[in-house]
């Protein structure tokens, strides 16, 4: 057998690169320090889960120059004792992992025995600790050891990391600016606060506090040492079991959301992990109640069995696999959803007023063919306190007093004591696409007396002729004409008087999106349901306010329009009185 080697010809004939030979430790621990120390934060990470593991019931987090410079972690746990010091700073010495089998079953933070081997690679670490021993303290520069020496310290271990990467000078150029590496700090404790709301949690940077957490257990309350009132209020509770999956956390309102994911923070078994899987889960749960590119926001804690996860994916251990994603997924989709149906769907019982405004006032209307008189609003209105008071037959209507219409695009009232405004086409949307939805008879097809010819583009047309038969159930009925014509003879009902416009809107959004065939028929329905909803700009009689605002009050999902956006904005007295400084 003949082997061949072909070298590169630009190494030249004596290039180092030709033998192959063993690195220097000192080297290979700077390499692998790498993996696991990427910049401040990662080490206050380390340094934090460490003190997870000892049993800690309070940690403080200090840094300065965005920890470049200086990071000390403090905390109460059970400490090191001497004879393990030294033993603490060598690479895979660990005490969480006794066998392989433990591998397959982590439920610490730490497991693979690299965080201060690694941090001390790569900058000055001083390290104190009390197991009940009175306290020693090691020093370690650069992955050496310089001292080691008994020290009266209190009970549990502190840490300080300076000049990090000071003698990997390459690395260090990299760092962004001292407050780009401050922010990275503050989001890692305050992930790491929020999944242990168990352990107090105190950070300062450059000797300001910036919170402290009580470490009660109570969720929430840590959420409004960090974040404050405003942000908590917004935020709703969960819980669910799914078979031997649990769920639990703070969920945002529709309308508390990011322009990114950051606003997410998922603890699988108590640690903070990423992963796509759960963020597309969880905004899968919103789907229909935000706008595009609005993402959710939600502190998140599944419960899985040990075996089920695998944490050993990654050298910084933030993350994780599922033995069976499909079951995770949809555990935390139902959870999300069921309480987020709660305040779509509110039902109560009552009756329903109208402010009475001055005839003067009140100007004709365009008036919409859509809100039908069949809502369950058939008594005769009668004078009472200058109110017009109309009962419903409808037990499921919650108690509104309509006090009338704004700017000719919302509608003022008051539901269940609080004073709502409501944006009048994107609830009269709503409705629409529920009839739509729900009935398919609904979706009433009108011939055209003069059909209307509409030349295409050649890939439109392809859609057109591919689409046909969907086109038929939104209520067009299309022939082609020529080469690069076709004749609309018929159209939804709801479309009049824009023929054209509600087509090629359709035909477009087919167009940019890649929807599967359930989801292309949904987005025909939903243009269908707001071209013929009621206008921004158009006034509507007291009549119409009535019906529209006592179906809309009664309708599946009312608080958001078919494309996401909020119908409703709701206030409550404490929110008036707090902002009128009462």
């Amino acid at each position: 057998m003949t082997v061949f080697c072909v070298m590169n010809a630009r190494r030249g004939r004596n290039s180092t690169l030709s033998k192959i030979k063993l690195l220097d430790q000192h080297l290979i621990d700077k390499i692998a320090a790498g993996e696991v120390v990427e910049r401040p934060a990662s080490v206050v990470k380390e340094l934090v889960e460490n003190g997870i593991d000892a049993g800690s019931t309070c940690l403080e987090i200090e840094i300065r120059n965005g920890g470049i410079d200086y990071i000390q972690v403090s905390d109460n746990g059970a400490g090191i004792e001497e004879d393990d010091l030294v033993l603490a700073f060598a690479r895979h010495a660990t005490s969480k992992l006794e066998t392989e089998d433990d591998l397959f079953s982590v439920e610490s933070m730490g497991f693979r025995g690299e965080a201060l081997s690694s941090i001390a690679a790569v900058s000055r670490v001083e390290l104190c600790s009390n197991a009940g021993d009175g306290g020693n303290c090691i020093r370690v520069e650069g992955g050496q050891v310089v001292s080691c020496q008994p020290a009266p310290v209190p009970p549990g271990t502190t840490v300080i990391v300076r000049n990090l990467f000071f003698n990997t000078p390459a690395r260090r150029k990299f760092l962004k600016s001292p407050v780009t590496e401050g922010n990275h700090v503050y989001d890692t404790v305050v992930r790491l606060a929020l999944s242990h709301p168990e352990i107090s949690f105190c950070f300062r940077n450059e000797h300001r506090m910036v919170f402290m957490t009580s470490g009660n257990g109570d969720l929430r309350e840590a959420v409004l040492a960090i974040f404050g009132g405003d942000f908590t209020r917004r935020l709703l509770d969960i819980e669910f079991q799914y078979g031997d999956i649990k769920v639990s956390g703070l969920i945002g309102r529709p309308d508390l959301t990011r322009k990114n994911r950051k606003g997410q923070i998922f603890a699988v078994n108590s640690r903070v992990v990423r992963n796509s899987m759960l963020s597309a889960s969880l905004e899968d749960a919103y789907q229909g109640m935000l706008v595009s590119r609005e993402r959710p926001v939600g502190i998140i804690f599944l419960t899985i069995p040990h075996k089920q996860v695998d944490v050993n994916v990654h050298p910084q251990k933030a993350e994780v696999r599922f033995h069976d994603e499909k079951t995770v997924y949809t555990a935390l989709k139902t959870a999300v959803r069921q309480e987020l149906l709660k305040i779509a769907d509110p039902v109560t019982t009552a009756e329903t007023y109208l402010y009475h405004e001055p005839a003067s006032e009140i100007r004709a209307p365009v008036s919409s063919p859509y809100i039908s008189n069949n809502s369950g609003y058939q008594a005769q209105p009668v004078l009472h306190d200058d109110l017009l008071l109309f009962e419903t037959t409808d037990e499921r209507t919650p108690p509104i007093k309509v006090y009338g219409q704004w700017q000719d695009s919302y509608l003022i009232c008051e539901i269940d004591g609080n004073l709502s405004i409501i944006d009048q086409h994107a609830a009269h949307e709503r409705l629409l696409y529920n009839r739509l939805i729900a009935n398919p008879a609904e979706r009433l097809c009108q011939e055209l007396a003069v059909p209307v010819a509409l030349e295409l583009q050649p890939d439109l047309l392809r859609l057109v002729e591919a689409r046909i038969d969907h086109l038929a159930e939104l209520g067009y009925h299309l022939n082609r004409l020529g080469e690069r014509t076709v004749v609309v003879r018929s159209m939804p009902a709801m479309t009049v008087g824009g023929e054209v416009e509600a087509l090629m809107e359709i035909l477009e959004a087919w167009q940019d999106q890649a929807l599967s065939e359930e989801a292309v028929l949904d987005s025909g329905l939903k243009i269908l349901a707001c071209k013929g909803a009621v206008k921004a700009g158009q006034r509507l009689q007291e009549r119409e306010i009535i019906e529209l605002i006592g179906k809309w009050a009664v309708t599946e999902n009312r608080n958001f329009c078919p494309h996401g956006r909020p119908v409703c904005y709701t206030i409550d007295r404490t929110e008036i009185e707090r902002l009128l400084k009462r």
